[in-house]
């Protein structure tokens, strides 16, 4: 058989990237079980190549969860990289809406937030937009710590490297105004006092 065979250097983009694949998507799936579906953004001239899965609830009372694979490896417009995944955790019925418009919707963030965003550091707010889903009440953003999910989810080793999994959560305008005017705490707290569920986009205000 003939065959070429080509010896791939670890920094060379396409195995550099799969690396990185290995070890962010083998421990989502370790805690959430297998993806169903995939989508890339991706844009050349940019250096921008992100692997967003969404991962199936495993039953009635658990989350849906849409999570980046390669984010962190983005550079920012300063051209500095986010060391950051997000993981965007809905309830089990997406708010009514489909799968695909939450694709869409997360890339609408994740691209907002590489060319206008300067910092990763959490708590961020992200203002009400129009290009929310016109079914959810929640149209502002929190980008946070990670919460609800295990401790090794948190921080992901790649090398040398720490990547950070930060926590994507639709909020509603009072509630950013909340977090503006009195802090992540104050959030918390209205939290635990919450009687409908934080990952619920169409919950009351």
């Amino acid at each position: 058989m003939n065959a070429d065979i080509k010896i791939e250097p670890t920094k060379e983009n396409v195995l550099s990237f799969d690396i990185r694949r290995t070890f962010i998507l083998g421990a989502y799936i370790k805690e959430w079980a297998l993806p169903e579906y995939r989508v890339i953004l991706q844009n050349q001239e940019k250096n921008i190549y992100i692997e967003i899965y969404y991962f199936p609830p495993c039953d009635e009372n658990d989350p849906a969860r849409f999570a980046t694979v390669g984010l962190s490896n983005t550079p920012r417009i300063t051209g500095e990289y986010t060391h950051t995944e997000w993981m965007l955790g809905l309830e089990n019925k997406l708010g009514d809406e489909s799968i695909d418009r939450i694709f869409s919707y997360f890339c609408d963030l994740i691209t907002h937030n590489i060319e206008h965003i300067n910092s990763s550091a959490p708590p961020r707010v992200m203002s009400e937009s129009h290009l929310s889903p016109e079914k959810w009440k929640t149209k502002a953003i929190l980008i946070d710590e990670l919460r609800g999910e295990s401790e090794s989810l948190e921080t992901i080793k790649i090398g040398n490297e720490e990547v950070n999994v930060l926590w994507v959560v639709p909020i509603s305008s009072q509630e950013s105004k909340m977090i503006l005017e009195k802090g992540i705490d104050a959030f918390d707290d209205y939290i635990e006092q919450l009687s409908y569920s934080i990952i619920d986009p169409k919950r009351p205000d």
